[in-house]
């Protein structure tokens, strides 16, 4: 039920519903209240227009005015030209009415402020055209997600008195009556397959959009051994029957279950075996993620109707933190978004048995996404929708993740705790180690806890990951449950990487943050009192708000609406590819094609994910040079690279098999002719402290 509108706070409604009594037989006085509030909101709705009218025309001039707050007498002249302009045209038509009417004052006051009503989610007309400026909020993040949430909270509460109040002339007949009859009776009947088109469109707009890019990418050489090159030889491994073998970490020997529980990689490798490179992961990666789109339909959809589904699902595309994760290399938790929609919408309409298939997904792409699924099992037990299968996800959820962090992983680690480093600064000091200890500060220790929740990136990266949903989901006490898996698996975190939208973290926001949407929508919806009829209303008001939050945040940290600031992984991702990348990865192509498929291969960190689709490819940096038949490297290499590689060249270890362009083959046992030729352009070590 919901409780926190109260008849009270939803009195817009009855105003609305006994607004024509009123204008028969007002109080003594009301008209002049009426019309004093209406003239007072066509004003700003006027006024804000005509500003916004002037944002839009002279956007240059918004942005100057706007950073360095000064105005030149030719800015002040166009500002205070379309200001007034917006004034007048209400004023206009407030006298006229007011002329036609003067035989019945309290009638025509009283239109005048439905009118006013109506229009007053134009107040706000005067701020969007700001928010869809990136270059004024450029290293103004804070700022701007707090704008946005402002704003789209106030669009909230004038969007539904605006669709409450009964129409200013009220008619069943006309011509705007009968276009509208029309259209609402064409959207009736497109119902069955419309919305199926649109999330079909938008499936396949994500899936073909981050496609293109994360390949542009990969061959811009915009990935990295750790972590594209680390998957791809955990697929191409698992493809050849080995136990998650990750050969850029630990060399020849070693599993990756002792860090991640990815057994999503065998379900991978019959697709990845048609093409085993990179590229076949990132477009796996592109159309798993857009593909989610289509459950989370089918949920909403059961929920809120077919249109309203639609609206929830073009929203999903366009979650900016959902775009770091997708631009970032290949990574697995975001491919269990669309399992953990399907397993919520199957066991919705109670479909158990087909449910089981996408928690076996789930729970199989990695351990954290077991979170994920005891969170819906906790709602569906918690709000009595289906209660036994809500227990039994509940307890598989918690128990999966609890199993194999704490038993399995650490097993292959020798007993040690997988990413504890992740909350390093929450393990006490002379306590217990490992996630013990991390509970350990959480239950006795929640002052510090809470302390460390607040520093500046945390309070952004919450920002922007739920300022796109203005809050919704944290409007309901089974909202907050939902949230719980991205506050332990980031919030809590106290490594950067984990709370910046740039990487795969923001998953558990995207997965939970929708799922929780809907539910929170569905609750809103339901009578909040006895003859309540305001609930559709209510949702599509907070629909507005919605959409609103989302385009803003999105145009701001997204990888769609401009190519300015969205982010990869650590730094900014780069759209365009020019003929220097093109001849880049043709040199690097032809040096590629002098190693053997099977070969054991050494690689820089840019270079390897374009030669880990083999058995043993080993990260420099990280596992070294290890057993290596090949080095394969760039001139402007430092640090570890040159550091282990130098001395092998230079002592004839290896020998120079070619150059081209920036890149340096190099064979065990082969000829040192070129060698030394080729160590003239690399950077020698760093002399090492005795």
């Amino acid at each position: 039920m919901e409780n926190e509108l109260k008849p009270a706070e939803d009195a817009p409604a009855l105003a609305g519903a006994a607004s024509e009594e009123r204008l028969v037989s007002p109080p003594s006085g009301e008209h002049l209240s009426s019309l004093a509030r209406g003239t007072a909101l066509l004003l700003g709705a006027g006024a804000s227009c005509g500003i916004a009218v002037w944002e839009l025309v002279f956007g240059d001039l918004m942005l100057a005015y706007i950073k360095s707050n000064q105005i030149e007498p030719a800015t002040r002249k166009l500002l205070g030209l379309f200001g007034g302009i917006g004034l007048a045209l209400p004023l206009i038509a407030i006298a006229i009415y007011l002329w036609t009417r003067r035989a019945r004052p309290f009638d025509a006051a009283h239109r005048i402020e439905l009118l006013g009503w109506k229009l007053s989610p134009l107040c706000l007309a005067i701020v969007v055209p700001m928010l869809f400026h990136w270059q004024i909020w450029k290293g103004l993040d804070i700022q701007f997600l707090v704008i946005t949430a402002i704003t789209a909270l106030v669009a909230q509460k004038l969007f539904y008195r605006s669709l409450v109040e009964p129409p200013v002339f009220s008619s069943s007949s006309g011509p705007v009556a009968s276009i509208r009859r029309r259209a609402a009776d064409a959207l009736d009947r497109c119902s069955a397959w419309l919305p199926w088109v649109l999330v079909i469109g938008l499936f396949f707009f994500y899936a073909s959009y981050f496609s293109f890019f994360t390949l542009r990418n990969h061959w811009n050489l915009g990935t990295s051994a750790y972590d594209m090159g680390i998957e791809d030889n955990v697929v191409f491994n698992a493809m050849r029957g080995e136990l998650l073998k990750a050969s850029p970490i630990f060399g020849p020997e070693g599993t990756h279950l002792g860090h991640h529980a990815t057994f999503f990689a065998y379900v991978l490798a019959p697709i990845y075996a048609i093409a085993p490179r990179a590229e076949t992961l990132l477009i796996i990666q592109a159309t798993l993620i857009g593909a989610a789109v289509i459950p989370l339909f089918l949920f909403a959809r059961n929920r809120l109707g077919p249109y309203q589904a639609v609206s929830i699902a073009a929203m999903y595309v366009f979650y900016a933190p959902l775009h770091g994760g997708t631009l970032y290399d290949f990574h697995y938790p975001p491919l269990g978004i669309g399992f953990v929609f399907w397993l919520a919408y199957l066991v919705d309409i109670g479909k158990y048995r087909w449910a089981v298939i996408p928690l076996l997904l789930s729970l199989s792409v990695r351990e954290d996404i077991a979170l994920s699924v005891f969170v819906l099992g906790a709602y569906f037990l918690l709000s009595r929708t289906r209660p036994r299968a809500g227990l039994a996800l509940a307890a598989i959820g918690i128990g999966y993740f609890l199993v194999m962090k704490m038993g399995v992983m650490p097993y292959f680690r020798d007993g040690k705790s997988t990413f504890v480093w992740y909350y390093e600064k929450l393990v006490p000091a002379g306590g217990p180690g490992g996630f013990g200890g991390v509970l350990v500060t959480i239950f006795g220790n929640p002052g510090y806890t809470i302390g460390t929740l607040l520093a500046s990136a945390k309070v952004k990266y919450f920002l922007q990951v739920m300022v796109p949903f203005v809050f919704l989901p944290m409007r309901k006490p089974i909202g907050l449950v939902f949230c719980l898996p991205g506050l332990v698996m980031t919030l809590l975190a106290t490594r950067s990487a984990l709370y910046d939208i740039g990487f795969q973290y923001t998953t558990h926001w995207a997965l939970e943050g929708f799922l929780a949407t809907v539910v929170v929508l569905t609750m809103i919806k339901q009578p909040a009192w006895s003859g309540d009829g305001q609930g559709e209303t209510r949702v599509r008001s907070w629909m507005f708000a919605l959409a609103l939050a989302m385009a803003a945040t999105s145009y701001q940290h997204g990888a769609i609406l401009q190519h300015n600031t969205a982010r990869g992984g650590f730094s900014a991702f780069r759209f365009d590819r020019t003929e220097k990348d093109v001849q880049r990865y043709e040199d690097l192509a032809t040096l590629r094609t002098l190693i053997p498929p099977e070969a054991k291969v050494a690689g820089t960190e840019r270079v390897l994910a374009h030669v880990s689709n083999r058995p043993d490819a080993y990260t420099i940096r990280t596992a070294g040079i290890q057993d290596a038949e090949f080095i394969l490297f760039q001139y402007n290499i430092g640090g570890t690279d040159v550091d282990r590689i130098y001395p092998l060249v230079d002592n004839g270890t290896f020998g120079v098999v070619d150059v081209v362009g920036d890149f340096i083959l190099a064979k065990r046992g082969h000829s040192t002719e070129r060698n030394a030729e080729a160590l003239k352009r690399v950077r020698k070590p760093r002399p090492r402290k005795r």
